[in-house]
C-alpha cells in the first residue's frame, strides 16, 4: 500500500513548492471555516451579558472570517488544480511510455480492452485520491484538531471522549473498508472481462458479421454479466453495510456527548454560550463521521484501481539496454548469426537450434521452409523482440545485445505480414517512419510501391484516412501502404516478411520489381511461402524444425532435389489462386 501512494506523491511532488502552498492555504481556510461555533459560542455570552455593542463588531468579525475562508477555499482550489493536472498528466504519459517500453511478449499476450478499462479507472482514481486525501480527509483532521482544541479549554473530559468517539469510528471504518476493497477487487475483474469481450468484438466486427454470429456475441456477453451483476450486488451492499454500522456509533457518541455536556450545563460547570459551541461542533462532528466513511471507501476504491494502473510499472523489461551501449552510425550492412538457439519464454522450446550464417552488405537473404519453423522467429530476434537463448546475434560485428533498441530498430526497415495501420491519413501512415517526410517524397515512395495510381483515384488522395487499422483498405492496399511507408523510411537493411502474400500476380510481380530496384546496395532479408518472391536472392536457406538444411542460389537448390525442390515443384503444379487461398 505504501509503494502505490509513494509513487502517487512522487508524480504530486514533481510540483512540491506549488503542492506546499496549496495545503497551507487549505490550511489556513479550514482553520476559520471551523472558527464558526466559536463565534456562536461568543454571541451567546455577548447577549447574555446584555452587551450588544460587542455582540454587532462579533457579527462583522463572523462576516469577514467566513469571506475569507471562501475564497481561500476557492483559491486553494486553483492551486490544488495547478498540482493535480499536470501530475495526472505526467502520470498518464510515464505509463504509456512504460507500455511502448514492454517486450513484444507482453503486447502479444494483453488483453487491449482490458487494459484501456484500467487506465480509465487509474486516471479517474488519480483525480479522486487527490481530493479525497489532500482535501476532504485533511479538512476533517484539521476540523478535528480544531474542535479538540476548543473543547479541552472549557472542558477537557468531554474533549477526550470525542476523540475516542472519533478514533472508534476510525477503526471500524477501516475494518469495513478493507472488506470493501476485497469486494472491489472481485468486481473489477469481471468488469475487466466485460470491457474485454466488448473491446474483442468491436476490433472483430468483420469477422463476427462474415460467419452471423451477432447473437452468439450478445449471448456471451449476457453470460459474463451474469457473474459481473452478481458481483457488483456484493459489492454494492458492503456499502450499505458500513452505513448502518457508522450512523449507530455516531449517534450513540453523539448522544454520549450530549449528555455529557448538559451534565456540565446544568451543574453550572459551563456557559449557555459554551453548551451551543459543543452542540454545533457535535453536530458538525457527526457529518464528518459520514464524511470520513464516504472518503475512506473513496480513498479504497481509489486505491484499487490506482494499484492496477501504476501496476504496469512493475512489470519487468525482459529485452533491456545496455547500459553502455554502443551505436552504429554508418551501417553497411553485415548481418551474422553465430550458434543461435532460442526457446520461447513460458512456451515452445527448440523453435531454434544453432543457427550460424553471414549476410554479406547488400546481398540479399531468403528464409523459406513449412509454416512454423522458425522463420519469423529469426527476424523478431533481430528485432530484438526477444533475446537469443544461446548465441549472439552480430550487426557490423557489433552484438545486438549491445545497442540500444530504438538504435536497432531505426536501421532495419520492415514490411510485416499483417501491416497494421494508424486511423489516420494515408500520407500519415506513408511518412510515420520517416520524421519531417516532405510531400514529393511521400508520392515517390507510393509510385515504387505501386499504390500511385489508387491514391490518385481518391477524392482526397493523401488525407484520406484509412480507418481502424486500415480497415477501409484491401489486404493488398494495405501491403503496398506498408512497403511505401518502409521505402520512405530508407532504411539500411531491409526485411520483407511474407511482403507480397496479398497480392495478386500482377501486382506482386509490380512489387517485386520496385523491391529488387531499391534493394540495390541494401541489405534485404526475404520470409516467404511463395517461392517466386526468392528466386533472385543470393541466398536462399531452408529451414526445417528450426535448424538450417538447405542453402544457396534457386538453381543450385532444384538441382539437389531436396526440401527447396520439392516445395518449388509443388507450387510449380498448383494453379496460383488456389495456393494461395489453400
Amino acid at each position: 500500500m505504501l509503494k502505490v501512494f509513494k509513487r502517487f506523491y512522487q508524480f504530486l511532488f514533481n510540483y512540491k513548492k506549488t503542492f506546499i502552498a496549496f495545503m497551507f492555504v487549505l490550511l489556513i481556510a479550514i482553520v476559520l471555516t471551523n472558527l464558526t461555533p466559536y463565534i456562536f459560542k461568543l454571541l451567546v455570552d455577548a447577549v447574555s451579558a446584555n452587551d450588544y455593542q460587542l455582540f454587532l463588531k462579533l457579527i462583522f468579525l463572523f462576516i469577514a472570517i467566513k469571506l475569507s475562508g471562501d475564497l481561500l477555499n476557492i483559491l486553494s482550489r486553483y492551486i490544488g488544480d495547478s498540482v493535480l493536472l499536470p501530475a495526472a498528466k505526467d502520470a498518464r504519459i510515464a505509463i504509456f511510455r512504460y507500455i511502448q517500453d514492454l517486450d513484444f511478449a507482453f503486447h502479444v499476450n494483453k488483453s487491449t480492452g482490458s487494459l484501456i478499462s484500467v487506465f480509465k479507472r487509474g486516471n479517474g482514481a488519480f483525480f479522486d485520491l487527490f481530493h479525497h486525501l489532500n482535501i476532504h480527509i485533511f479538512r476533517i483532521i484539521v476540523s478535528l484538531i480544531v474542535t479538540l482544541f476548543f473543547f479541552s479549554r472549557i472542558a477537557p473530559s468531554i474533549a477526550i471522549l470525542m476523540l475516542f468517539v472519533f478514533i472508534g469510528n476510525a477503526l471500524v471504518s477501516w475494518r469495513l473498508i478493507e472488506f470493501n476493497i476485497k469486494k472491489r477487487n472481485i468486481f473489477n475483474k469481471s468488469e475487466d472481462r466485460i470491457s474485454g469481450i466488448i473491446t474483442d468484438n468491436l476490433i472483430n466486427y468483420e469477422t463476427v458479421k462474415f460467419f452471423a454470429q451477432e447473437e452468439k456475441e450478445e449471448n456471451r456477453l449476457k453470460e459474463e454479466f451474469n457473474p459481473w451483476l452478481e458481483r457488483l450486488w456484493i459489492y454494492a451492499n458492503s456499502f450499505r453495510l458500513m452505513d448502518v454500522v457508522i450512523t449507530i456509533l455516531s449517534n450513540a457518541g453523539t448522544l454520549a456527548v450530549f449528555w455529557m455536556t448538559a451534565q456540565k450545563l446544568i451543574t453550572g460547570q459551563i456557559t449557555a454560550g459554551d453548551f451551543i459551541m459543543i452542540a454545533t461542533f457535535t453536530t458538525t462532528f457527526y457529518a464528518h463521521c459520514f464524511e470520513l466513511l464516504y472518503n475512506l471507501r473513496q480513498i479504497a476504491k481509489g486505491y484499487t484501481d490506482i494499484r492496477s494502473y501504476f501496476s504496469i510499472l512493475d512489470k519487468d523489461i525482459l529485452i533491456k539496454d545496455p547500459k553502455e551501449p554502443l551505436e552504429i552510425k554508418e551501417i553497411k550492412g553485415e548481418i551474422k548469426f553465430e550458434g543461435v538457439s532460442f526457446d520461447y519464454p513460458n512456451g515452445k522450446s527448440g523453435v531454434l537450434n544453432n543457427i550460424s550464417l553471414c549476410i554479406k552488405p547488400g546481398h540479399s537473404a531468403a528464409f523459406v521452409g513449412r509454416s512454423g519453423v522458425g522463420k519469423t522467429t529469426i527476424i523478431r530476434l533481430l528485432l530484438r523482440f526477444y533475446d537469443v537463448t544461446k548465441g549472439k546475434i552480430l550487426v557490423d560485428g557489433i552484438n545486438i545485445r549491445n545497442l540500444t533498441k530504438s538504435n536497432l530498430r531505426s536501421i532495419l526497415g520492415i514490411v510485416p505480414q499483417e501491416p497494421i495501420l494508424f486511423n489516420n491519413t494515408i500520407g500519415f501512415n506513408i511518412a510515420y517512419g520517416s520524421v519531417g517526410a516532405k510531400m514529393e517524397n511521400i508520392i515517390e515512395a507510393s509510385k515504387l510501391a505501386n499504390l500511385y495510381d489508387f491514391i490518385e483515384e481518391l477524392p482526397l488522395k493523401y488525407k484520406t484516412y484509412v480507418g481502424e487499422r486500415g480497415v477501409k483498405l484491401s489486404g493488398g492496399q494495405k501491403q503496398r501502404l506498408a512497403i511505401a511507408r518502409m521505402i520512405l523510411s530508407n532504411p539500411k537493411i531491409i526485411i520483407f516478411d511474407e511482403a507480397t502474400s496479398s497480392l495478386d500476380s500482377e501486382s506482386e510481380a509490380l512489387i517485386q520489381k520496385a523491391l529488387w530496384k531499391i534493394a540495390k546496395n541494401r541489405t534485404v532479408i526475404i520470409i516467404a511461402h511463395r517461392l517466386s518472391t526468392v528466386r533472385r536472392a543470393d541466398n536462399i536457406i531452408v529451414l526445417d524444425k528450426g535448424t538450417i538444411i538447405e542453402s544457396g542460389k534457386h538453381e543450385e537448390l532444384i538441382k539437389r532435389k531436396g526440401l527447396y525442390s520439392y516445395l518449388w515443384e509443388l507450387q510449380s503444379k498448383v494453379p496460383h489462386q488456389e495456393l494461395v487461398e489453400n
